[in-house]
C-alpha cells in the first residue's frame, strides 16, 4: 500500500511537471488537444534571422550536397524533411506584424496627406 501511494504520487509530480512545462502550450482542440511550441526571438530582425537560416537550409538540403536526415529515421527522406522545415517556414511568417505596419504606415500616409 505504501508503494503504491509513493507511485501516484510520483505520478502527481510529474503531472505537475508536464503540465508547467515550459515552452509547450497544451490547449483542446476539438476532440483532441493541440500541443504548440515556440522559441523566443528578440525583434523583427531576429525573426526574418530565423526565416533566412531555415530556407538556407532546405536550400542546402535539395542542391544534393547533404542529405540532412539522420540514419535511424530510414522512413523519411530529405524532400520530407524539407516540406517539414517549409512548413515552419510558413508559420513563422510575422503575417500579423505585417499587416499592422502596413496600416500604421496607411495612418501615417492618410495624416500626410492631410497636411499637404
Amino acid at each position: 500500500m505504501k508503494e503504491k501511494n509513493k507511485h501516484k504520487n510520483r505520478l502527481k509530480t510529474i503531472k505537475r511537471h508536464i503540465k508547467n512545462f515550459p515552452g509547450v502550450s497544451m490547449e483542446p482542440y476539438g476532440n483532441r488537444t493541440r500541443k504548440t511550441i515556440g522559441f523566443e526571438v528578440f525583434d523583427n530582425e531576429d525573426i526574418t534571422s530565423s526565416i533566412s537560416a531555415l530556407l538556407e537550409v532546405c536550400y542546402f538540403a535539395l542542391d544534393g550536397n547533404g542529405t540532412f536526415v539522420y540514419p535511424k529515421h530510414s522512413n523519411k527522406t530529405p524532400i520530407n524533411s524539407v516540406t517539414k522545415v517549409l512548413e515552419m517556414v510558413i508559420d513563422l511568417l510575422p503575417h500579423d506584424q505585417m499587416f499592422c505596419l502596413d496600416k500604421i504606415t496607411e495612418i501615417i500616409s492618410e495624416g500626410e496627406d492631410k497636411k499637404s
